[in-house]
């Protein structure tokens, strides 16, 4: 009789690992690899000083930097040197405008008293002048010729004098232009001496990417010699990060912007980190040689923190799908059989009885089971037949679940 019973009761439960069919919100979630980014970044460059010039200081890789800090110093031998020459033709230029301008003033001057001697002779022959028959006509005559000589000498000298004083000024104007380009020299001279030490102008982190260095790759060290133009140092603002990650062209249609999502950093797994789906690429594309195709999707983090910094490699949990009321066991405890998928219940008197059940969504480690079992219940998660056989148990293997589950 007792041996009818333990027969009735199925295999042995000893030593069998279980769960528990459990009820309540089940997310599904989608694992992409991908890398912190900053969202925002500054590229630095070499400033134009006048060709390529000398590296004396670059700042640390990897350092972070405020609004005002040195991340570069060039070499500023040439560039004094180009100051002082600058300065010295400015300062010749504003003596040659001086001399001229203090040369100008006699000339003036010698003409204004020119001009005040003819205007005499003027008013002296005019004096000469009568119509009395007591004056013998000769001398009317002379009188009235004089006056003319000297109103043509004083013409004469207010010409020359208007004469002196536009050509001065033309003169003085010409050394001023001399001057101001020998000034816009040296304002460039003292920029380019400005520019020779590169601040940063917003917060961030150091990253110094590999430039060609005529025979070989690699970040820009003091000796290097560069060419203006040529972006040495990138400057991600950390304060607002993201992850560049890339999804299975298979699994894209799953992911879409806003989706909830939680970013695990490789290095520093606790705590996962907050955020969401920000942009899923139109174009699917090969990556490193594959053949197969990958979306880019960029996830951005809610609140960054201290250890997070562009380049380290992350997990972005992506949610979906999501059920807020559902049964739900491990995936180890569904096994495939030929007439469907089966779980083996474990009954009242301990043993295992495989059960029939249909299969919904699932995740990473559990599936939904939408019918054919009851919360609560207790599962094997290895099959109990090979187990009470002496085999080695295998875990579950999920059929896929039907269509619309």
């Amino acid at each position: 009789m007792w041996m009818l019973l333990l027969s009735a009761c199925g295999p042995s439960t000893q030593g069998i690992p279980t769960a528990t069919a459990e009820q309540g919100p089940f997310d599904v979630v989608l694992t992409i690899p991908g890398e912190l980014e900053a969202v925002r970044s500054v590229t630095v460059s070499a400033p134009d000083l006048g060709g390529p010039a000398k590296v004396i200081f670059v700042a640390d890789e990897g350092s972070r930097v405020g609004v005002g800090d040195i991340l570069l110093k060039f070499d500023n031998t040439e560039l004094n040197r180009r100051l002082e020459e600058a300065q010295n033709k400015l300062d010749v230029a504003m003596t040659k405008i001086q001399q001229k301008q203090a040369q100008l003033e006699v000339t003036l001057a010698d003409q204004r008293n020119g001009i005040t001697r003819s205007e005499l002779a003027l008013q002296r022959a005019e004096m000469r002048i009568t119509d009395s028959d007591s004056v013998p006509k000769v001398e009317r005559e002379s009188a009235r010729i004089d006056v003319q000589e000297s109103m043509l000498s004083l013409e004469q000298a207010r010409s020359k004098s208007r004469s002196a004083k536009l050509e001065g000024e033309a003169t003085i104007e010409l050394l001023r232009l001399e001057a101001a380009q020998a000034q816009a020299n040296v304002d460039k001279a003292n920029r380019a001496l400005e520019q020779a030490v590169v601040k940063a102008e917003t917060p961030g982190l150091v990253i110094l990417p590999g430039v060609w260095k005529g025979s070989s790759w690699g970040p820009v060290a003091v000796g290097d010699q560069v060419y203006p133009g040529k972006g040495v140092i990138e400057l991600p603002d950390l304060s607002t990060m993201s992850v560049e990650a890339w999804v299975h062209e298979v699994d894209a249609a799953k992911v879409a912007v806003e989706q909830t999502a939680s970013v695990v950093i490789d290095a520093h797994p606790e705590p996962a980190h907050a955020a969401r789906v920000g942009k899923v690429a139109d174009l699917a594309v090969r990556r490193d040689g594959k053949q197969a195709k990958y979306l880019k999707v960029d996830v951005t983090i809610d609140q960054t923190t201290d250890v997070m910094k562009p380049g380290m490699t992350v997990r972005a949990e992506v949610q979906v799908g999501h059920r807020d009321d559902v049964l739900s066991v491990p995936l180890e405890a569904v096994f495939s059989r030929d007439e469907g998928s089966v779980v083996y219940v474990k009954g009242s008197f301990g043993g295992f009885e495989p059960v029939d059940v249909e299969l919904g969504i699932r995740n990473d480690a559990r599936v939904v089971v939408t019918s054919g079992l009851e919360a609560g219940s207790v599962v094997a998660l290895v099959d109990p037949d090979q187990a009470a056989a002496g085999e080695a148990p295998s875990p579950g293997a999920p059929a896929e679940p039907s269509s619309g589950s």
